[in-house]
């Protein structure tokens, strides 16, 4: 995923990043996550029906996310 910060638009569900100051690393890294979650919620039943140790692995990236988030401040 090689693309720049300014090309970011917040996915249907998720914070907009653009909205704290994040260091271009974290921003990144948040970003990806937002896109594979996304991703893979688009494909909800696909995941848990044939692949349940991805959409498994999905919702532990999504307490990470989560988990990040309240620490720096997003989510209270």
């Amino acid at each position: 995923m090689n693309k720049k910060i300014e090309d970011y638009k917040p996915y249907k569900g998720f914070y907009d990043l653009r909205e704290v100051k994040l260091t271009k690393r974290l921003f990144s890294k948040l970003w990806r996550i937002q896109d594979m979650l996304s991703h893979m919620n688009e494909r909800a039943d696909y995941f848990k029906k044939w692949h349940p140790n991805q959409w498994q692995k999905a919702k532990e990236l999504s307490a990470e996310y989560q988990h990040i988030l309240f620490e720096k401040g997003i989510l209270r």
